[in-house]
């Protein structure tokens, strides 16, 4: 089988996830077109993925004439249209599978036919969204995780009808972006973010009994585990929202052993998400 290179790389949503996506198929060697439907989202994203390179130059990481290169291959765009000779487009829009849906069969009219498309959603089925395209066999998964220009894997979850060559086209892209990738079924949380619940709602319990401080705790998984963040951290910086969007996902796919305690849904209900917001289960808010 011949391999489908992919040169050209569109990322839909210059959020969160969707600049550093695009600084890594930048890094790759990928002509990138990074749109986005808000003008003020494109500036911000563009704005840190210079930043970055530009700490990486003066940390003498990276030399000048090369970070020139990688942010002369990103153009911005709030165009969708502008995505339609890319090789293979990532969507980065949030994750609400009729938001998705929605964004694929726009994708689908635009994107040219031989075009594979990815998102990166952490939970959602890659086997719906394909469904609300004409190219099931060209839709995947493209997990990767925050911050995406540091952490190390990018999960390819596989839906009912994508085709071998598909994959491999997004594996040599991943690996080309410098990662690790795993490969897998088309289940509810994927691998990481299903073995990840587990312990984050038995953290939420835990939280609930009042074992004991949430430092003390997040202490205790660090030095006893050699996790880089205790639980309560990780919340508070991937988003306590998302965390718990995720597990209810998975509660209707597995039952309640993921069902999240009333502490944390509490922290949900009053706005305070974590370092998006200044206040989780830290506060971050400057005196």
């Amino acid at each position: 089988m011949t391999l489908f290179t992919i040169n050209k790389v569109g990322v839909l949503g210059a959020g969160l996830m969707g600049h550093g996506i695009a600084q890594l198929a930048a890094q790759a060697g990928c002509e990138v077109i990074l749109a986005d439907t808000a003008k003020q989202a494109l500036d911000n994203g563009y704005a840190k993925i210079k930043k970055l390179l530009d700490k990486a130059v003066q940390a003498g990481k990276l030399p000048q004439e090369k970070c020139a290169e990688i942010i002369a291959r990103i153009k911005t765009t709030t165009d969708i249209k502008a995505l339609c000779d890319c090789d293979a487009v990532i969507e980065a829009v949030p994750e609400i599978i009729d938001t998705k849906k929605q964004v694929f069969c726009k994708l689908d009219e635009v994107v040219k036919r031989e075009a594979i498309l990815a998102t990166n959603t952490s939970q959602l089925s890659i086997t719906e969204i394909a469904a609300a395209t004409t190219r099931p066999d060209q839709v995947i998964g493209m997990h990767f995780f925050y911050p995406a220009q540091v952490m190390k894997l990018v999960e390819i979850p596989v839906g009912e009808h994508t085709s071998e060559w598909c994959v491999q086209a997004i594996v040599d892209l991943a690996q080309r972006m410098g990662k690790e990738t795993c490969v897998c079924k088309d289940t509810p949380g994927f691998i990481v973010n299903r073995l990840l619940a587990g312990f984050m709602v038995e953290a939420t319990k835990v939280y609930d009994e009042k074992l004991a401080s949430v430092e003390e705790i997040d202490k205790a998984i660090k030095y006893a585990l050699g996790h880089p963040m205790g639980p309560f951290e990780l919340f508070d910086f991937s988003g306590i929202d998302t965390m718990v969007r995720v597990a209810d996902g998975l509660v209707e796919a597995f039952g309640d052993r993921f069902k999240v305690g009333i502490g944390v849904r509490n922290k949900v209900r009053a706005g305070d998400f974590g370092q998006k917001t200044g206040r989780g289960f830290y506060d971050y808010r400057k005196d």
